[in-house]
């Protein structure tokens, strides 16, 4: 009789304890983590961009963007060996440090500021970004340790203050250089990569992921991992140029709900 009731007790607190884990809210993540991961393996941004405004909205912004970094790092973290000997290096390492720093000072406003203020500036940025994508628009000026810094502290700036893994000013930079796609790909995920790194640093430092939080971003890893490889596939079988404008439309979209909301 004690070994049933135990047992049955025990069992309670299983289902209370995964009842209060798995909400409709995390569901949705679900879902979004797969769909946002696919767009991150083929074009290797973009995911973040998309993933966050949307976890922001299913839960407060810093908890959302808390639940979508661990993912996002180990997806890339398997991403990462089939692009790295394509990384420019030259480029890549002076530009992430500097990310990396103002990545820290940005954390700062992050963790000060007001969800809503938050939201409103993560909106505006996800627009005004979607739309320099959609008219192509590139960097033609000249390419120095000057201009890499000024890219490395902006894109650290906005990944520090609005939890935007990636940094899509960083992207652009890369995307208007004449290199392979390949390469362009391979430094826009090692310098995302490291910069997820630094953000999930900070984080940890401020205490952010607790136990609750980390359970929750665990569910999301095989969702994003299993959308990751599916993106890799696509990179070959997808013209690149239709896949960028809908996801360029897709980002409109959602930056306007995220201002609206």
């Amino acid at each position: 009789m004690y070994i049933n009731s135990v047992f049955w007790l025990h069992c309670w607190f299983i289902m209370e304890f995964f009842t209060n884990l798995i909400t409709t809210a995390l569901i949705f993540a679900v879902l979004c983590a797969f769909l946002c991961a696919v767009i991150q393996g083929y074009s290797g941004f973009g995911g973040g961009l998309i993933m966050v405004p949307i976890m922001a909205l299913l839960f407060d912004p810093v908890l959302g963007i808390a639940l979508s970094a661990l993912p996002f790092f180990l997806g890339m973290l398997l991403i990462i060996p089939r692009s790295i000997s394509d990384v420019n290096w030259s480029e890549v390492l002076p530009l992430s440090a500097l990310s990396g720093l103002a990545i820290l000072v940005g954390q700062n406003f992050l963790l000060s500021s007001s969800s809503e203020n938050i939201k409103i500036i993560m909106g505006c940025f996800i627009v005004f970004i979607a739309i320099l994508l959609l008219r192509n628009w590139k960097y033609t000026g000249k390419r120095n340790i000057f201009t890499s810094g000024i890219v490395g502290s902006s894109t650290g700036l906005v990944t520090g203050s609005l939890g935007i893994p990636g940094g899509p000013i960083m992207v652009m930079y890369f995307l208007s250089e004449s290199k392979q796609p390949q390469v362009q790909r391979a430094n826009i995920l090692m310098t995302g990569f490291i910069n997820t790194t630094v953000f999930i640093l900070g984080f940890i430092y401020h205490g952010i992921f607790e136990q609750k939080v980390i359970l929750q971003s665990g569910i999301l890893v095989p969702f994003f991992i299993a959308g990751s490889f599916l993106g890799q596939y696509l990179f070959v079988t997808i013209p690149t140029k239709w896949f960028l404008k809908a996801c360029s439309g897709m980002l409109i979209l959602i930056g306007l709900i995220v201002v609206i909301a």
